[in-house]
């Protein structure tokens, strides 16, 4: 013991030193990694762990998995992550940007040999119901992948009968003789890299419109420097009668904004708000800023950049946060696009402040994680498009050729602003994933655009059940006395619309869409979309869909697809500011039967009810299992809104209380 707690001092000195933080992977079983372990937490006072259960005598704070946001602004001396009870890419990349330079990562792990083929509570959570006696859910590829980049990243990986390595020294001097390196020295104030947008935003701070954005990857100080700039538009607007307000993705993710604040500032004059509230309650002459503000729908930024006077948007342009690519090219875009644009200013922090630029932690997760990937085709005018082909990649394709996986996912980061690490993972690994790929007909092939799809349904309770007919799992779905995992077109048909024959079909749910930013508005993504469609109905799917965010624009693209707009949800999106909306598309008789009447629904939900006998037949069955079982709550209200002389207030959740009074309201009306 006393030769590993040495070998881990003289590792966290040296890397100190250096301005890195440090991986070891204890590839073992936990009653050895943990004990390994004990001694040294113990030593240090703000350790992070990412594991539900910690023996007794572990020093360090519990941290979920669930909610990676939350860890933006936190630091921690060392860090912890439990990959036996899952590889959560997200939360890894979370918690991994919030060690402290000199820190250690220690990735707890099975066997290395045995990983890819071992079943975690990720892949679990992933898989879709399915009534046969399916394999265990995949790892194997992501593993893998994890693996390989560690070894090429000289990722420290010890099992229980492994020898400590080595540390090479580090060399601190002035005598260039000697190859020497100079200590590595954390900003105590201002980075200059900081210091230099702080003073080019302060400039401004009293014209009377300006906007100001931010990029930068994870641990150049951003929000920070947020904080300072609040701080200094404070006092350079005081009494003046200007407000203050500040959003993000959740409140959690401005720790580090009002840490650099200070107590007196962050409660008496700034004001958090939600990013849905933002354009009902911030003022034209308010000053506004955003952090994290690619987490955001792009809609929704362009309407602040509207709307707004004094706007000062931050983000991440790399990290689980949401890339920041689809940020990059669509949002400044639009502002490059406006007739005015000498208010607009751009800034960029390029040099870490927790950590050196060559720090190994942060390489090795951009690496395995391609979330410094960029398409190919990014330079590609319409011009040269030569004959476009479509092709299904498979799984082990993508795994095996590195290239063109960093090119797909580098267009999904492009073009979606909420693509995350586990996107990769899903990829890579879900179960009944397909991608489609949009090549270039020319010699070397790049990247056009690319359509990941998930097929779903038909839903079967029972190995011998036969598809096309109602069953028992069905009813439980409409009654919600059941919700299966994934499937999430047949169960929203069936449950909030009772268009129960969903459940029976075999359809396909397009979870991305994608194409090259330069080369939009050529129809790529819709001869795709085309293609895919033609590839399902040969493979005798019924129906094809997808799920959206309804601004006007992705509305239009699916509309002259060919799909019919069948429903739309009754909140909007916290992050994206829009309502989610359900398209579709029939493939087979039984499918063109489904999106009908999934449309005529929708559009019948709309009218005015003046009396109980107008209810139709489906109406009165969803009704009907609203009040007896756990039916759809969302289409109750709906549809007693409608109702002439409704008058009755919705509570949170519906109650037997309240479900007796709206039996008793509807008695009246008879």
């Amino acid at each position: 013991m006393h030769a590993w707690l040495s070998f881990l001092s003289h590792l966290s000195l040296s890397s100190a030193k250096r301005g890195h933080r440090q991986v070891i992977m204890l590839s073992g079983p936990l009653h050895w990694s943990w004990p390994l372990l004990a001694p040294w937490l113990a030593q240090h006072d703000n350790n992070g762990i990412i594991s539900r259960h910690i023996p007794p005598g572990i020093n360090g704070q519990p941290l979920a998995t669930n909610k990676p946001s939350n860890l933006l602004g936190y630091e921690s001396d060392q860090l912890v992550f439990n990959c036996h009870e899952g590889l959560y890419p997200d939360a890894l990349t979370a918690i991994a940007g919030t060690l402290t330079c000199g820190g250690i990562l220690f990735m707890l792990c099975p066997d290395t040999q045995a990983w890819p083929q071992y079943t975690d509570d990720f892949a679990q959570q992933r898989a879709p119901h399915t009534a046969q006696a399916m394999p265990a859910p995949n790892n194997g590829h992501m593993i893998r992948r994890l693996l390989d980049q560690a070894r090429q990243h000289d990722i420290t990986i010890i099992k229980p009968d492994t020898k400590l390595p080595q540390i090479p020294p580090v060399n601190i001097g002035n005598n260039p003789a000697n190859n020497p390196e100079k200590a590595w020295r954390a900003a105590t104030t201002l980075s200059a890299d900081q210091m230099q947008v702080y003073e080019a935003i302060c400039e401004h701070l009293k014209d009377s419109q300006y906007l100001h954005v931010i990029t930068a990857d994870r641990g150049r100080g951003k929000s920070h420097l947020l904080g300072k700039l609040l701080s200094q538009a404070m006092d350079a607007n005081i009494d003046n009668g200007i407000k203050f307000y500040l959003t993000a993705p959740n409140k959690a993710a401005c720790r580090a904004i009002y840490k650099a604040l200070g107590p007196a500032v962050r409660t008496q004059r700034i004001t958090f708000i939600a990013p849905e509230e933002v354009l009902t309650t911030v003022g034209r002459d308010d000053v506004l800023l955003v952090d994290e503000a690619a987490s955001l729908a792009i809609n929704l930024l362009i309407q602040y950049s509207e709307h707004m006077g004094k706007l000062i948007m931050a983000t991440t342009t790399h990290g689980y946060e949401g890339t920041g690519k689809g940020f990059q090219v669509r949002f400044l875009r639009h502002l490059n696009s406006q007739a005015a644009t000498s208010s607009v200013y751009y800034h960029t922090l390029s040099s870490p402040i927790r950590y050196a630029q060559s720090d190994p932690l942060e390489r090795w997760l951009f690496a395995t994680f391609c979330l410094n990937s960029e398409p190919r085709g990014l330079t590609l005018s319409p011009q040269q498009v030569v004959t476009p082909v479509m092709r299904l990649v498979d799984q082990q394709q993508l795994a095996t050729d590195n290239a063109l996986l960093e090119e797909v996912f580098g267009l999904l980061i492009q073009a979606h602003y909420q693509t995350r690490p586990s996107d990769l993972r899903d990829i890579l690994d879900a179960p009944d994933f397909k991608l489609f790929v949009l090549f270039n007909g020319d010699r070397q092939a790049r990247v056009l655009a690319a359509c990941l799809i998930s097929k779903e349904g038909p839903m079967l309770g029972q190995p011998t059940d036969k598809p096309g007919i109602e069953l028992p799992l069905h009813r439980d779905i409409f009654n919600g006395l059941r919700r299966p995992r994934g499937h999430l077109m047949p169960q929203v048909l069936a449950h909030h619309m009772g268009l129960v024959q969903a459940l029976a079909l075999k359809g396909a749910r397009i979870i991305r869409i994608a194409t090259l930013p330069n080369l939009q508005q050529q129809q790529l993504g819709s001869s795709l979309l085309t293609a895919v469609g033609q590839h399902l109905k040969s493979h005798q799917y019924d129906y094809l869909g997808s799920s959206y965010a309804d601004s006007h624009d992705v509305r239009g693209f699916w509309l002259k697809n060919g799909f019919r707009r069948v429903r739309v949800g009754n909140k909007r999106d916290a992050a994206s500011g829009t309502y989610s909306a359900l398209t579709l598309q029939g493939l087979s008789p039984q499918g063109i039967e489904l999106a009908h009447a999934a449309e005529a629904g929708f559009l019948r939900s709309t009218g005015k009810i003046t009396n109980m006998a107008a209810l139709n037949e489906n109406e009165r069955r969803m009704l009907n299992a609203f009040l007896t079982q756990r039916g759809s709550y969302e289409h109750a209200k709906q549809l007693l809104t409608r109702c002439q002389g409704w008058q009755l207030p919705f509570p949170k959740k519906a109650s037997k209380e309240f479900k007796e009074k709206v039996a008793r309201w509807l008695q009246q009306q008879a």
